[in-house]
Protein backbone atom coordinates (compact mmCIF):
# COMPACT_ATOMS: atom_id res chain seq x y z
CA UNK A 1 0.00 0.00 0.00
CA UNK A 2 2.87 2.73 -0.49
CA UNK A 3 1.43 3.79 -3.42
CA UNK A 4 -1.54 5.15 -1.32
CA UNK A 5 0.65 7.18 0.49
CA UNK A 6 3.07 8.32 -2.46
CA UNK A 7 1.04 8.60 -5.75
CA UNK A 8 -0.42 11.29 -6.92
CA UNK A 9 -3.11 9.36 -8.46
CA UNK A 10 -3.51 6.37 -5.86
CA UNK A 11 -7.16 5.74 -6.80
CA UNK A 12 -5.61 4.07 -10.08
CA UNK A 13 -4.52 1.68 -8.00
CA UNK A 14 -6.45 1.15 -5.16
CA UNK A 15 -10.52 3.06 -5.74
CA UNK A 16 -11.74 1.53 -2.39
CA UNK A 17 -8.64 4.21 -0.81
CA UNK A 18 -10.57 7.61 -1.15
CA UNK A 19 -12.53 9.11 1.85
CA UNK A 20 -16.19 10.30 1.36
CA UNK A 21 -16.99 13.35 3.92
CA UNK A 22 -20.47 14.27 3.83
CA UNK A 23 -22.66 17.04 5.88
CA UNK A 24 -25.89 15.99 6.62
CA UNK A 25 -29.00 18.18 7.69
CA UNK A 26 -30.27 16.80 11.12
CA UNK A 27 -29.12 13.60 12.72
CA UNK A 28 -29.99 11.22 9.87
CA UNK A 29 -28.33 10.19 6.47
CA UNK A 30 -31.65 11.70 4.48
CA UNK A 31 -30.51 15.15 2.82
CA UNK A 32 -27.10 15.74 2.48
CA UNK A 33 -25.71 19.52 2.14
CA UNK A 34 -22.21 18.95 1.28
CA UNK A 35 -19.97 16.29 0.25
CA UNK A 36 -16.60 16.11 -0.59
CA UNK A 37 -14.85 12.76 -2.24
CA UNK A 38 -11.14 12.78 -1.23
CA UNK A 39 -9.20 11.14 -3.88
CA UNK A 40 -5.48 12.19 -3.27
CA UNK A 41 -2.33 10.44 -1.56
CA UNK A 42 -2.92 9.42 2.22
CA UNK A 43 -1.44 12.38 3.83
CA UNK A 44 -3.53 14.99 1.63
CA UNK A 45 -6.44 13.08 2.49
CA UNK A 46 -5.97 13.17 6.40
CA UNK A 47 -5.53 16.52 6.18
CA UNK A 48 -8.39 17.09 3.66
CA UNK A 49 -10.63 15.61 5.61
CA UNK A 50 -9.96 17.19 9.10
CA UNK A 51 -10.26 20.83 7.20
CA UNK A 52 -13.99 19.66 6.22
CA UNK A 53 -14.65 19.01 9.84
CA UNK A 54 -13.42 22.22 10.96
CA UNK A 55 -15.58 24.16 7.99
CA UNK A 56 -18.73 22.17 9.10
CA UNK A 57 -18.00 22.54 13.05
CA UNK A 58 -19.26 25.39 15.33
CA UNK A 59 -15.98 27.80 16.17
CA UNK A 60 -15.77 29.90 19.48
CA UNK A 61 -13.12 32.81 20.03
CA UNK A 62 -11.54 33.06 22.85
CA UNK A 63 -9.78 36.08 23.96
CA UNK A 64 -7.15 36.10 26.85
CA UNK A 65 -4.41 37.82 25.29
CA UNK A 66 -3.40 40.32 22.80
CA UNK A 67 -4.00 37.80 19.86
CA UNK A 68 -7.70 35.46 20.25
CA UNK A 69 -7.69 31.59 20.10
CA UNK A 70 -9.85 29.97 17.71
CA UNK A 71 -11.62 26.72 19.76
CA UNK A 72 -13.08 24.17 17.61
CA UNK A 73 -16.64 22.54 19.74
CA UNK A 74 -14.67 19.24 19.35
CA UNK A 75 -10.79 18.84 20.11
CA UNK A 76 -9.12 18.65 16.45
CA UNK A 77 -6.28 16.41 18.14
CA UNK A 78 -8.66 14.31 18.70
CA UNK A 79 -10.40 14.68 15.45
CA UNK A 80 -7.15 13.92 13.48
CA UNK A 81 -6.18 10.97 15.66
CA UNK A 82 -9.67 9.58 14.52
CA UNK A 83 -9.23 10.26 10.63
CA UNK A 84 -5.47 8.70 10.86
CA UNK A 85 -7.10 5.60 12.74
CA UNK A 86 -9.44 4.79 9.75
CA UNK A 87 -7.13 5.10 7.43
CA UNK A 88 -4.60 3.40 8.61
CA UNK A 89 -6.48 0.53 9.80
CA UNK A 90 -9.60 0.25 7.66
CA UNK A 91 -9.01 -3.00 5.17
CA UNK A 92 -8.53 -2.72 2.43
CA UNK A 93 -9.41 -5.98 0.84
CA UNK A 94 -13.01 -4.59 0.95
CA UNK A 95 -13.26 -2.69 -2.55
CA UNK A 96 -17.34 -1.95 -1.62
CA UNK A 97 -16.71 0.55 1.34
CA UNK A 98 -14.87 3.58 2.11
CA UNK A 99 -13.49 5.52 5.18
CA UNK A 100 -16.72 7.67 5.62
CA UNK A 101 -16.09 11.06 7.72
CA UNK A 102 -19.85 12.28 8.84
CA UNK A 103 -21.29 15.21 10.66
CA UNK A 104 -24.91 15.26 11.40
CA UNK A 105 -26.72 17.71 13.68
CA UNK A 106 -25.91 16.39 17.09
CA UNK A 107 -22.54 14.23 16.05
CA UNK A 108 -19.55 13.06 14.53
CA UNK A 109 -18.90 9.62 13.01
CA UNK A 110 -15.46 8.52 11.65
CA UNK A 111 -15.80 4.91 9.85
CA UNK A 112 -14.15 2.55 8.54
CA UNK A 113 -14.78 -0.98 7.23
CA UNK A 114 -13.22 -3.78 9.19
CA UNK A 115 -13.83 -5.22 12.58
CA UNK A 116 -10.74 -5.09 15.04
CA UNK A 117 -7.78 -7.21 13.43
CA UNK A 118 -7.90 -10.70 13.48
CA UNK A 119 -5.97 -11.93 16.84
CA UNK A 120 -7.31 -8.87 18.70
CA UNK A 121 -10.55 -8.78 21.24
CA UNK A 122 -12.69 -6.04 23.02
CA UNK A 123 -11.21 -6.36 25.94
CA UNK A 124 -8.05 -5.51 23.80
CA UNK A 125 -9.18 -2.90 22.62
CA UNK A 126 -6.75 0.53 23.76
CA UNK A 127 -4.73 -1.37 25.83
CA UNK A 128 -2.55 -3.57 23.06
CA UNK A 129 -1.46 -1.99 19.40
CA UNK A 130 -2.20 -4.34 16.36
CA UNK A 131 -2.33 -3.34 12.79
CA UNK A 132 -4.40 -4.69 9.87
CA UNK A 133 -1.72 -2.64 7.52
CA UNK A 134 1.69 -2.86 9.20
CA UNK A 135 3.01 -0.86 6.00
CA UNK A 136 1.20 2.02 5.95
CA UNK A 137 1.53 2.20 10.03
CA UNK A 138 4.98 2.29 9.43
CA UNK A 139 5.26 5.41 7.02
CA UNK A 140 2.76 7.06 8.98
CA UNK A 141 4.64 6.57 12.30
CA UNK A 142 7.75 8.29 10.22
CA UNK A 143 6.07 11.21 9.57
CA UNK A 144 5.35 11.61 13.17
CA UNK A 145 1.35 11.02 12.23
CA UNK A 146 1.05 7.48 14.47
CA UNK A 147 2.54 6.22 17.44
CA UNK A 148 3.19 2.85 17.16
CA UNK A 149 2.22 1.95 20.68
CA UNK A 150 -1.47 1.72 20.35
CA UNK A 151 -1.89 5.45 22.12
CA UNK A 152 -4.19 6.62 19.83
CA UNK A 153 -7.29 5.66 21.29
CA UNK A 154 -6.57 7.03 24.81
CA UNK A 155 -5.19 10.14 23.57
CA UNK A 156 -8.64 10.99 21.69
CA UNK A 157 -9.87 10.52 25.11
CA UNK A 158 -7.95 12.34 26.96
CA UNK A 159 -8.02 15.43 24.51
CA UNK A 160 -12.22 15.23 24.79
CA UNK A 161 -11.17 15.10 28.57
CA UNK A 162 -9.04 18.40 28.31
CA UNK A 163 -11.59 20.10 26.24
CA UNK A 164 -14.50 19.55 28.77
CA UNK A 165 -16.60 17.30 25.68
CA UNK A 166 -17.57 13.79 26.09
CA UNK A 167 -15.22 10.92 25.33
CA UNK A 168 -15.89 9.47 21.80
CA UNK A 169 -18.03 6.50 21.81
CA UNK A 170 -16.91 3.43 19.74
CA UNK A 171 -18.74 1.15 17.75
CA UNK A 172 -17.22 -2.37 16.60
CA UNK A 173 -19.81 -4.37 13.73
CA UNK A 174 -18.13 -4.88 10.48
CA UNK A 175 -17.17 -1.76 10.36
CA UNK A 176 -15.19 0.23 13.47
CA UNK A 177 -16.87 3.56 14.19
CA UNK A 178 -15.86 6.62 16.18
CA UNK A 179 -18.63 9.14 17.64
CA UNK A 180 -18.18 12.22 18.96
CA UNK A 181 -21.14 13.89 20.51
CA UNK A 182 -21.43 17.48 19.65
CA UNK A 183 -20.82 19.76 22.42
CA UNK A 184 -23.64 22.22 22.09
CA UNK A 185 -25.95 18.75 22.55
CA UNK A 186 -24.42 18.52 25.83
CA UNK A 187 -26.46 21.54 26.96
CA UNK A 188 -23.63 24.06 25.97
CA UNK A 189 -26.30 27.16 25.60
CA UNK A 190 -23.79 29.88 24.92
CA UNK A 191 -21.12 28.41 22.17
CA UNK A 192 -18.88 31.57 21.01
CA UNK A 193 -19.06 34.68 21.39
CA UNK A 194 -22.56 35.55 19.37
CA UNK A 195 -24.26 33.76 22.19
CA UNK A 196 -25.16 31.26 19.58
CA UNK A 197 -23.98 27.94 17.80
CA UNK A 198 -22.17 29.77 14.97
CA UNK A 199 -19.39 27.20 13.00
CA UNK A 200 -16.83 28.36 10.66
CA UNK A 201 -18.59 28.54 7.55
CA UNK A 202 -21.00 30.83 9.34
CA UNK A 203 -17.89 32.92 9.87
CA UNK A 204 -16.25 32.99 6.36
CA UNK A 205 -19.95 33.55 5.43
CA UNK A 206 -20.43 36.63 7.86
CA UNK A 207 -16.91 38.32 6.77
CA UNK A 208 -18.25 37.89 3.49
CA UNK A 209 -21.00 40.12 4.09
CA UNK A 210 -19.33 42.43 5.49
CA UNK A 211 -16.83 43.20 2.21
CA UNK A 212 -19.76 42.66 -0.35
CA UNK A 213 -23.96 43.17 1.33
CA UNK A 214 -24.52 42.31 -2.04
CA UNK A 215 -23.25 38.91 -2.24
CA UNK A 216 -25.35 36.06 -3.57
CA UNK A 217 -25.14 32.74 -2.28
CA UNK A 218 -24.05 31.21 -5.23
CA UNK A 219 -21.18 33.58 -5.08
CA UNK A 220 -20.74 32.62 -1.78
CA UNK A 221 -20.79 28.88 -2.75
CA UNK A 222 -18.40 29.38 -5.31
CA UNK A 223 -16.01 31.52 -2.66
CA UNK A 224 -16.16 28.70 0.09
CA UNK A 225 -15.97 26.07 -2.51
CA UNK A 226 -19.29 24.29 -1.64
CA UNK A 227 -22.47 23.79 -2.83
CA UNK A 228 -25.19 26.49 -2.88
CA UNK A 229 -27.86 24.28 -0.64
CA UNK A 230 -25.35 23.89 1.86
CA UNK A 231 -24.72 27.63 1.68
CA UNK A 232 -28.84 28.45 1.59
CA UNK A 233 -29.09 26.46 4.79
CA UNK A 234 -26.47 28.39 6.87
CA UNK A 235 -27.66 31.32 5.40
CA UNK A 236 -30.81 30.36 6.93
CA UNK A 237 -29.74 29.72 9.65
CA UNK A 238 -28.04 32.76 10.41
CA UNK A 239 -31.41 34.09 9.54
CA UNK A 240 -33.17 32.39 12.36
CA UNK A 241 -30.72 33.60 14.67
CA UNK A 242 -31.09 36.89 13.92
CA UNK A 243 -27.20 37.74 12.82
CA UNK A 244 -28.44 38.75 9.27
CA UNK A 245 -31.03 40.33 7.54
CA UNK A 246 -32.17 40.41 4.01
CA UNK A 247 -33.58 43.70 2.21
CA UNK A 248 -34.92 43.95 -0.62
CA UNK A 249 -35.40 41.22 -3.57
CA UNK A 250 -33.63 38.49 -3.91
CA UNK A 251 -31.54 39.82 -6.95
CA UNK A 252 -31.67 43.72 -6.25
CA UNK A 253 -31.33 43.31 -2.03
CA UNK A 254 -28.89 43.11 0.10
CA UNK A 255 -27.81 41.65 3.69
CA UNK A 256 -27.27 43.55 6.75
CA UNK A 257 -24.90 42.03 9.12
CA UNK A 258 -26.55 42.71 12.76
CA UNK A 259 -23.18 40.80 14.59
CA UNK A 260 -20.02 41.05 12.19
CA UNK A 261 -19.06 44.71 12.81
CA UNK A 262 -19.08 44.45 16.45
CA UNK A 263 -17.65 40.77 16.93
CA UNK A 264 -15.55 39.72 14.21
CA UNK A 265 -12.98 43.40 14.24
Amino acid sequence: MRVAVFSNEPMRYAPQAQVICALYKGTKKVNILDRKDLTGDLITIIDEAVVFLKKHLNLRYEIKEIRRKEVLELPEIALREAVVNSICHRDYFEKGANVMVEVFDDRVEISNPGSLPHGMTVEDFGKRSMTRNPTIASLLHRINYIEKMGTGINRMKEACNEAGVAEPVFEITGFFTIIFYRSHMQNDKNFGDFGVHINETQIKILKLIQIDAKISAKRIAESLNMTTRAIEQNLKDLREKNLIQRIGTARGGEWINMAIKNKLK
